[in-house]
């Protein structure tokens, strides 16, 4: 089926000084309300950086953004178990211990929400660009967004009117990431053929350089991990 069922997704990172209407943004955050969540307990808060020297400050602990200091609108996507606490206890009910499951279904209902709020503002004529370099200032966010225990920072979004038209860029064969009944281990030859389909998407024409600087032992991932566990343990997530 060759047919587009939704518009084509594109992370755009320059943005028009055009501020998005209120009444819009408001649209745009009531239907990312409408994502499916576990338990009906919506373990997720969205922080909207209005204030620009915070937005700023945000940018150089995460080590310089600058899609989130130039987007008329930024949020930070959080897991939220506090909210889902303090209601236990207002119906009088001692709060259970669950801070591994808690944050895996919290994730779950933030990145739901984040991606039908994504969805709904290019359905609107909007661009996005989520912000995975969030992480880079985990130890500090908390303080500078005042997030009480059970509140984790995830990821960002930036919302705005484009001021850039990108091409699409490459995905993976769908037969490499969609298995049927059992999980498929791919070939080498198939994994092969798959990483020269994605240099399109690399500056330097090697995916699997990039790969390496992320995943590959001494890169970004493995000095993110120390800060993360630490902030989980900070936030009340790891006991």
């Amino acid at each position: 089926m060759s047919e587009r069922l939704l518009a084509p997704h594109r992370s755009i990172r320059q943005f028009k000084s055009q501020p998005v209407p209120e009444a819009l943004v408001q649209a745009v955050l009531a239907e990312a309300q409408r994502a499916p969540t576990d338990a009906t307990a919506q373990m997720y808060s969205l922080i909207r950086v209005i204030d620009r020297s915070l937005r700023q400050r945000i940018s150089q602990v995460c080590g310089g953004v600058p899609a989130m200091e130039a987007a008329p609108e930024f949020f930070v996507v959080c897991a939220d178990l506090y909210r889902l606490r303090r209601l236990v206890e207002l119906e009088g009910s001692p709060w259970a211990e669950f801070p591994h499951i808690g944050l895996h279904f919290a994730t779950v209902d933030a990145t739901l929400v984040a991606q039908r709020l994504m969805d709904a503002a290019e359905a609107a004529g909007l661009a996005v660009c989520p912000i995975g370099a969030v992480v880079n200032g985990i130890t500090e966010l908390p303080q500078l967004l005042n997030l009480p225990p059970l509140v984790l920072p995830l990821f960002g979004v930036c919302v705005g009117y484009p001021d850039e038209d990108p091409p699409l860029r490459p995905r993976l064969p769908l037969s490499l990431v969609v298995h049927e009944n059992t999980y498929r281990q791919p070939a080498a030859a198939e994994l092969s053929a798959a990483a020269v389909h994605m240099n399109p998407i690399t500056r330097t024409g090697s995916w699997l350089v990039v790969l390496r600087r992320y995943f590959a032992a001494g890169g970004t991932m493995e000095e993110r991990e120390g800060p993360f566990v630490r902030t989980l343990h900070q936030q009340g997530f790891a006991p």
